[in-house]
């Protein structure tokens, strides 16, 4: 699954996080504006996940920058990571491919991703791609340059819909009250008929 750069999404500065704690973002799309809502618990998990971020080749050669991602399913299963690290500390330098291991909640497919810069580095990431054992990969393409203090990143998510209203009663059957049965009706006729006759 290959996004492309024209889905990027726009999202507010993250507000702190705790252990366990719940945040949302809102986010605007490139070409029209769009809310997004993502609630969060960060808790323990045992799923593993590996993230592979290649840089631009037209990115600065070295970033003092903190990267951070957050990605999850239409279930509202989340793995947050603020500060992507590998052990050199050279991570994210120009035509450099990196590779991070993650863990976190097992999630069913991942339908959105977003990264997050802190720095002021022009920094140019070129494709992410995330793997599991569990799930299919999915690799998304930026070739653009990463907002400061703002999540950036796509949302291809097909929530569910509520569940369906229940549908109206049936018709309720007209009342017979206050109306004669049709064989007293008939009945009532026949004095008028016989009159009507002797004259």
């Amino acid at each position: 699954m290959d996004k492309t750069s024209s889905s990027l999404h726009m999202a507010t500065p993250l507000l702190p996080f705790f252990f366990f704690s719940f945040f949302s973002i809102s986010a605007a799309q490139s070409t029209a504006s769009k809310s997004l809502s993502i609630a969060y618990i960060r808790e323990a998990g045992d799923c593993n996940y590996r993230v592979n971020i290649t840089t631009s080749c037209s990115s600065p050669f070295y970033i003092s920058s903190e990267i951070g991602v957050l990605f999850g399913d239409a279930q509202g299963n989340q793995i947050y990571e603020p500060k992507l690290e590998v052990e050199s500390g050279n991570a994210f330098r120009k035509c450099r491919k990196d590779i991070f291991e993650l863990i976190g909640p097992c999630i069913d497919q991942i339908c959105f991703f977003y990264l997050y810069k802190n720095g002021s580095d022009n920094w140019i990431p070129e494709t992410v791609e995330i793997s599991s054992p569990d799930i299919d990969t999915v690799k998304y393409t930026y070739n653009s340059s990463i907002p400061n203090d703002t999540w950036y990143g796509f949302e291809d998510c097909q929530y569910f819909p509520s569940p369906s209203p229940p549908p109206p009663p049936p018709p309720s059957v007209p009342s017979t009250a206050g109306s004669l049965p049709r064989w007293k009706w008939i009945a009532s006729l026949i004095p008028v008929l016989f009159s009507c006759f002797l004259l």
